[in-house]
């Protein structure tokens, strides 16, 4: 978000950026890729995300390489890790793994 000079906020972002998703649907299945990783993986997800879905996320833990699933409530698709209830989740992550 940025504030603009009359006092409103507007997105700080091109909103055309998710016209890939619309254009190429199949290009964010990256499956294959993600069964072949092999590390702990912590995924935050938004708990409003549209594009990041509670579906993916289950899947994302039932296959592929150890997954943790850390839902942001309140957050759209991508957590800004701004306020501590964000920031220390990863922090252990970090230091400790899964």
């Amino acid at each position: 978000m940025r504030r603009l000079p009359d006092g409103g906020i507007t997105t700080h972002y091109d909103p055309n950026m998710v016209m890939q998703f619309t254009h190429h649907p199949e290009d964010n299945l990256q499956w294959a890729q993600w069964e072949k990783l092999d590390c702990e993986v912590l995924c935050l997800r938004g708990a409003e995300s549209d594009l990041l879905t509670k579906e993916i996320a289950v899947k994302m833990q039932a296959s592929g390489p150890r997954c943790r699933v850390l839902e942001i409530q309140g957050c759209g698709h991508a957590p800004c890790l701004k306020v501590p209830e964000q920031i220390g989740p990863v922090r252990e992550f970090l230091a400790n793994g899964l």
